[in-house]
């Protein structure tokens, strides 16, 4: 399932990821082959665990996945992460589609060489802060639309006001001039006395007065006409007025939101919505009450002020998500609110406050709760990434070699040392399997090694861990080298094997020395049986026929016996030195002589068992402080060896040489075989023993370890330069 992170043994960390509400997933390799989706991830997708271990471009073969492969290619390239913040993404489940939101990051994961090892997928869902974020939105924009229809209102009912005053006086200025016209009737009818009783005086007279007066009656009626149609204007306007005031109680009733009207610096509510009675938890029985007698913990809480301040100012305040201390059930809880008040006005008088308000506590709960859920998060992702720079800290200094594999026995991962050791890149090494044909793996007697032996396979079929187990390796055209093998399995959440995990380090060095060991034992009881049984068999001889014997015999005899003596003397000599340099009591005895000297002293008699020319030359009148004794062993040692490896060399060149005004070198090359590479590093150590070219030599092996340590107790330096076929070169260097 998930085995390329489990396979780094990171169960707590797995889980960590696999319990995430965010969605994760990781990709390695330049095809983006997923290795990891936690549930999250796979609901995103749609998808079920059969995508693990799939590429991507091929579990999402449709245009978008085409598009984010290309994204994940140039974060693969540029080393750079991609950051998307709000990405709407429309997924189908069980036949409905569903946009949701997202931040997405694809983070590169590099090695030290700047590497990449995987890509980290996140996106994190942020539906429910945009969804409330909507909601805010919606609720503004209502409280918007609501205010400019109360805006609206207003201006309808100001401009009623104005029409009702502007009627008012014409009203007056009609009933004005009806009074001129009564006054005019009064007059006429004065006038239609007079004319009355001047009538006898001449009908022509009477005829034209009375046309006068039905003239003047015309216009009476005309005028009355008049008045009657202003009254019924009068009375329409003042119809108008109450409809008005109907709408505007028909508004506050039907708005949306909670609205109340607060008359007088008391507050009294005078109009309340079914809205804010639900709010606030009282029924109708409050109107014609002060808000603070119906609701007195507001009394001081800085809603209550901003409410006080738009009375006496006359502006219009309004707050976003106001904490409010209200009491609901008898009990006092705080509630979250958007509020907007409006000062009402009434014949250019400020006379109340229009509150308009919406409880947003769940919103504001969504939010921090997220809030908090996503600082939880933010710091669960810091201490992953702690925990993963450490591991991945452990993992490149530990000093011994990780390996990861898969079911299939595939290598996908291998640290630092892991690669050292192999000397493989790790590009090579997830090329391969651990038990690859390339490389011969071998039992620790030389034999093959059947792939079932091998520890990470015996792991595997068995489902248990291996420990210690040493093994063979001999890559192509170099030397065997020895590995002890930790092997662990790796399961996943439902008990599946899904590969292993070994740990390896490089026992060359042990495996060496406990084979010398072993041929050391094998080695010193045979040169050490040599002598003895001469010895034994020459004094046997004198012993039973020391009276028979010519003198000759005798002295032959003797001779063996004491070349026999020398020669097991040595080799107790050789054993005394090493047990001596183990404990750190190997005692110099210096003194002032030339190198010339040291030549003669212990290089005379080389030619009385070579027929091989010793040259010695270079800096031989230089003087050195040094215990003559045990330099003379060192250069009989490299003498000896160049007699003994390389017999075919006609000449042997011993140089001194001064290196700078302290220090002078001295060395002894042959025109022999010359030493492997591979070989030369071990040649110091104590009981290693090399064969050239199949032939097997006498001695314990320890003529060099021995003659190592002295150079060293001297301040010096030890070494050798060889190739193959161009002979070797022994060197020390010793302080002037």
């Amino acid at each position: 399932m998930t085995h390329f992170f489990s396979a780094l043994g990171i169960d707590p960390l797995l889980e960590l990821l696999q319990q995430s509400g965010d969605a994760m997933a990781i990709y390695t390799g330049p095809e983006f082959t997923i290795q990891f989706a936690n549930d999250a991830m796979l609901t995103f997708w749609g998808k079920d665990q059969s995508v693990i271990g799939k590429r991507f471009e091929d579990t999402f073969p449709e245009t978008d996945g085409e598009s984010f492969t290309e994204l994940l290619s140039k974060v693969w390239e540029s080393k750079e992460a991609y950051i998307g913040k709000e990405i709407p993404e429309t997924v189908e489940i069980q036949g409905h589609r569903i946009t949701s939101y997202y931040d997405v990051t694809c983070k590169p994961v590099l090695n030290k060489e700047d590497a990449i090892y995987w890509i980290l997928h996140t996106a994190k869902d942020v539906t429910a802060i945009i969804n409330a974020r909507k909601i805010l939105l919606e609720k503004e924009k209502k409280d918007h639309e609501a205010k400019e229809q109360l805006k609206a209102s207003n201006r309808t009912l100001r401009s009623s006001n104005e029409e009702l005053s502007a009627l008012n006086r014409e009203y007056t200025l009609t009933n004005e001039q009806l009074g001129y016209s009564n006054k005019i009737f009064y007059d006429q009818n004065i006038k239609f006395r007079k004319e009355n009783n001047e009538l006898l005086s001449g009908n022509e007279k009477f005829q034209n007065d009375i046309t006068q007066l039905g003239d003047a009656n015309r216009n009476l009626t005309s005028r009355n006409q008049e008045l009657k149609d202003l009254n019924d204007t009068i009375t329409e306007l003042n119809n108008k007025l109450t409809e008005s005031d109907i709408s505007f109680s028909n508004l506050i009733d039907q708005a949306p939101v909670a609205i109340m009207l607060l008359k007088g610096d008391r507050f009294i509510i005078t109009m309340i919505n079914d809205a804010m009675l639900a709010l606030i938890e009282k029924d109708y029985s409050v109107i014609g009450k002060s808000l603070f007698e119906v609701l007195p913990e507001l009394n001081g809480q800085p809603a209550a002020k901003m409410m006080i301040e738009t009375f006496e100012s006359g502006k219009p305040n309004s707050d976003h998500s106001n904490p409010v201390l209200l009491n609901r059930s008898g009990q006092l809880e705080h509630g979250y609110f958007t509020f907007n008040y409006t000062p009402f006005i009434e014949n250019g008088q400020v006379t109340g406050v229009i509150d308009m308000a919406v409880e947003v506590t769940p919103q504001v709960l969504a939010i921090r709760e997220r809030e908090e859920i996503i600082l939880e998060k933010s710091v669960l992702e810091e201490t992953l990434l702690k925990s993963e720079q450490r591991l991945q800290g452990i993992l490149e200094t530990m000093a011994e070699g990780v390996g990861v594999i898969d079911a299939n026995g595939q290598m996908v991962y291998a640290n630092p040392m892991a690669q050292h050791i192999l000397g493989l890149s790790e590009s090579a090494i997830k090329e391969r399997t651990y038990d690859d044909p390339k490389w011969q793996n071998l039992r620790l007697d030389g034999t093959p090694l059947p792939a079932e032996e091998h520890p990470m396979s015996i792991m595997m079929a068995t489902g248990k861990p291996v420990y210690d187990h040493e093994i063979g390796v001999q890559p192509p055209g170099k030397e065997t080298m020895y590995i002890s093998i930790n092997a662990a399995p790796l399961f996943d959440t439902d008990g599946n094997l899904t590969g292993g995990i070994g740990t390896f380090m490089d026992v060359t060095s042990r495996r060496i020395i406990t084979r010398g060991k072993e041929d050391f034992i094998s080695i010193a009881s045979h040169e050490l049986k040599t002598p003895v049984t001469a010895l034994k068999a020459s004094l046997q001889l004198l012993q039973r026929s020391h009276d028979r014997l010519p003198p000759e015999s005798r002295e032959k005899l003797v001779n063996q016996s004491i070349t026999s003596l020398d020669r097991l003397s040595g080799l107790i000599n050789s054993l005394l030195d090493t047990s001596r340099i183990e404990q750190g009591q190997l005692k110099l005895e210096k003194r002032l002589f030339t190198i010339s000297e040291l030549f003669d002293d212990c290089c005379s008699n080389f030619s009385e068992i070579t027929d091989q020319e010793i040259i010695f030359q270079g800096d031989t009148d230089q003087q050195v402080v040094a215990d003559n004794q045990q330099i003379g062993q060192v250069m009989i040692n490299f003498i000896t060896n160049a007699i003994k490896y390389a017999p075919e060399s006609k000449q042997i060149i011993i140089t001194a040489k001064k290196t700078d005004d302290e220090e002078i070198k001295i060395s002894v090359k042959d025109q022999g075989p010359g030493i492997p590479k591979e070989k030369q590093e071990h040649l110091f150590k104590r009981y290693y023993r090399t064969n050239y070219h199949g032939q097997k030599f006498t001695g314990l092996g320890l003529g060099l370890f021995i003659s190592g340590d002295i150079i060293k107790e001297h301040g010096g330096k030890v070494g050798v330069e060889s190739e193959e076929g161009q002979g070797s070169e022994f060197w020390f260097t010793l302080p002037i």
